[in-house]
């Protein structure tokens, strides 16, 4: 498995991209419940998982936020290189040149936090 942090186009002027957040419908429970009665008890064990249609706010502002850092890695020569190892299943990060030379390799964590701002 390879995933690679390469060019990317920049976000915006400065912020990060923001998706309009939807408006809550008024009859929302009454969606929910399907009926204006009790619903039947369900025939088997289950969960119910509610997912959001859009992501909150603050993981939108993450991702334009590491986004930005990718761009401004890019413009700096390097890249973020991410590959899993074969034989020990860990996962390797290097720190590339955007000729694909291997300038380090660096610790997942430190990976994450150059993303957040730190610098290499």
């Amino acid at each position: 498995m390879s995933f690679e942090i390469g060019p990317l186009p920049p976000v915006g002027s400065g912020a990060p991209a923001r998706r309009p957040v939807p408006t809550p419908r008024t009859d929302f429970s009454a969606v929910l419940a399907g009926a204006t009665g009790p619903s039947p008890a369900p025939e088997t064990d289950g969960a119910q998982l509610s997912i959001p249609a859009v992501p909150p706010t603050e993981v939108l502002d993450e991702i334009g936020a590491a986004a930005d850092r990718a761009h401004q890695l890019w413009t700096e020569n390097r890249e973020l290189h991410f590959s899993k190892d074969a034989a020990s299943g860990r996962m390797v990060i290097e720190v590339r040149d955007r000729a694909g030379n291997t300038i380090r390799t660096i610790p997942p964590s430190h990976a994450l936090a150059v993303l957040a701002g730190a610098s290499l």
